[in-house]
């Protein structure tokens, strides 16, 4: 009795709250989207760790090394300042994915 086991990812429903009166605009709203795409990115890279995709992994890495670098160029425009520190984004390979990623020292 062969069983073949599937992992799957499940988005969380998206929240009912009311939108705000306050619009951004500008910069603040280009640093809003890119922090909206560096999150999706996020779960994109979870869902492809968890189907054990390595060409997906690796593009979905790529593209999140420019959504970070997009992201603090934003961040770093915004006048005033935000209070809280944008902090550290990265994020390292996965081990067993990251042997595929690099050729191997002699």
């Amino acid at each position: 009795m062969s069983a073949t086991l599937t992992i799957k990812c499940f988005f969380p429903p998206p929240s009912k709250v009311s939108p705000s009166p306050y619009a951004l605009a500008g910069e603040r709203l280009l640093t809003y989207q890119a922090m909206r795409l560096l999150t999706r990115l996020d779960t994109e890279l979870r869902c492809a760790r968890a189907d054990f995709n390595d060409d997906r992994f690796r593009r979905i890495m790529q593209a999140r090394s420019k959504a970070v670098v997009r992201l603090r160029r934003r961040w770093e425009m915004l006048n005033p300042q935000p209070r809280i520190a944008l902090g550290t984004l990265c994020r390292r390979y996965h081990a067993n994915l990251a042997r595929y990623l690099y050729e191997p020292r002699q």
